[in-house]
């Protein structure tokens, strides 16, 4: 493709009135063009990928907001189709930036008018990469192989060449100045941060929490107090935790939080103090206070010297566990008869690795389905005649083979199917069926509080109700939602005394 043809495409698309994600989706295809039909000139590359960056920028926040609404499940071909689109066009902006500093490397012609652009270009790679990694952390997945040492080359030229902390405007219409150091340090510090235990509108909460701190981490050539992190700039290995007694080398770089998590805990202590988000996040849509202190306090823990621990001590075991997911067929599943064709419809099977009396790890093969997602309600039992526990799934993460580890919070084990009906007898509306979780202590239903979990938004705080089990009915009164989830929600109910 000539200069003339590559521009009057540029004009076209700059005229053009697609759907937002048909022009994230053409960006990304005009630059994977351009690309390979590269002509050695890294002021003409950086031209023509910084116009198309221009002209997408608002598209792609639009459709990411979009993906976001959606609950970032991709449970739809649309939401395939924005993950997909954004993924492709971060990851040709990434090449395209690349690219021109490569043939500025080589002293291409040109070369020297780009010189005065090289922080510039360097950065815009980096945030394309983060971008890259930002996506794939919200499929729950491990980054593509190179993309680690692609992100350390970039870093270490930028410190070899000494301008890793010089300041300036990443784009033209930034609000604020970056630097290359951290612009490194938002992908490093959001890799260590447990995003696997954070739904999609969270891991966005703790990328600007990120955004706003990450130039006041630590990041040193050598083991220093407070760095509990390193990374290896020309290894594909992702950044680490590191024990006592770590030898530095060449190429590893320490980090940690320094003085970001003073300023974390100030906005923790402020959101605390005033139930509001903290202006400085810069947070764009609606995220409830409480969502954003819950982020702040996740990453806080995530960050310091000791990695969050467990509450119950996990034994590795191997075994197989029956799963059914979602409300309907875990309430179907429940309270089918022990080894009816029924719960082979329902459920797959589970390889499990890893319990305790709180939860169960498992992983699963590659191309599982896509419902798995944090939050989600699922019912599990041995293979043989035996109880079903009741939990949620709080964590997921990719390998780099494919394969997906799900760490799962067990509710209850030994759930029963009840009915629950409004009283007095004959009060308007019918009657639900719901899941009784049974309380470690619980040794009978005189009283007291029980929890159930039911179809969302199924309980009116105006109601009585009573609960019919085992051929009893017993009075109750609503208190709270314990837990909701996209179809469910666990309740705690008082019983009265019968």
């Amino acid at each position: 493709m000539n200069d003339q043809a590559l521009d009057s495409q540029l004009l076209g698309f700059s005229q053009g009135t697609l759907d937002p994600l048909r022009r994230v989706e053409e960006a990304g295809f005009w630059l994977e063009a351009y690309r390979q039909s590269i002509r050695a000139d890294p002021l003409r590359v950086y031209q023509v990928v910084d116009r198309l960056d221009e002209l997408v920028q608002q598209q792609r926040l639009e459709v990411t907001r979009e993906y976001l609404d959606a609950g970032g499940r991709q449970q739809t071909y649309r939401e395939h189709r924005i993950w997909n689109g954004v993924v492709h066009l971060a990851r040709e902006l990434a090449a395209g930036y690349e690219s021109s500093l490569q043939l500025f490397q080589a002293g291409e012609p040109n070369a020297a008018a780009v010189a005065p652009l090289v922080p510039s270009i360097t950065a815009r790679a980096i945030r394309a990469l983060t971008l890259v990694l930002r996506w794939t952390l919200l499929r729950y997945a491990a980054a593509e192989p190179g993309f680690w040492n692609r992100l350390g080359v970039l870093f270490g030229y930028a410190e070899r060449e000494r301008f890793m902390s010089e300041r300036f405007k990443v784009y033209p219409a930034m609000a604020g100045e970056s630097t290359v150091r951290r612009e490194y340090l938002r992908a490093l510090v959001l890799s260590v941060s447990g995003t696997e235990n954070l739904l999609p509108a969270s891991q966005v909460v703790a990328d600007r929490v990120i955004a706003t701190v990450a130039e006041y981490f630590l990041l040193h050539r050598k083991p220093a107090a407070g760095c509990h992190f390193a990374v290896d700039l020309h290894a594909g290995r992702p950044p680490y935790r590191i024990g006592d007694g770590v030898a530095p080398s060449r190429t590893i770089r320490f980090f940690g939080p320094g003085h970001a998590a003073v300023i974390v805990q100030a906005l923790i202590q402020r959101a605390t103090d005033t139930g509001s988000v903290p202006a400085e996040l810069n947070l764009v849509g609606h995220f409830p206070p409480g969502l954003v202190l819950e982020v702040m306090q996740h990453l806080a823990r995530h960050w310091g010297p000791d990695p969050p621990s467990r509450s119950q001590l996990r034994q590795r075991v191997l075994s197989t566990l029956n799963v059914a997911h979602g409300f309907d067929q875990v309430l179907s599943a429940v309270s089918a008869e022990q080894g009816s064709v029924e719960v082979d419809e329902l459920t797959e099977a589970w390889t499990v690795e890893n319990e305790s009396s709180g939860g169960f790890g498992a992983v699963l093969p590659p191309r599982r389905p896509e419902w798995l997602a944090i939050g989600s309600l699922i019912s599990a039992k041995p293979t043989w005649p035996a109880a079903w526990s009741v939990g949620v799934i709080r964590r997921l993460s990719t390998d780099e083979m494919g394969r997906r580890a799900v760490g799962v919070q067990v509710l209850a084990r030994g759930g029963v199917v009840v009915e629950l009906s409004p009283l007095p007898v004959g009060q308007a509306g019918s009657t639900r069926a719901g899941i009784l979780l049974p309380g470690e202590a619980q040794t009978s239903l005189s009283g007291g509080e029980v929890k159930l979990v039911l179809a969302r938004d199924t309980v009116s705080w105006s109601h009585a109700y009573a609960m019919h089990v085992h051929e009893r009915s017993y009075p109750m009164h609503p208190r709270r939602v314990v837990e909701s989830g996209d179809d469910f929600d666990v309740v705690s109910f008082t019983l009265q005394a019968t």
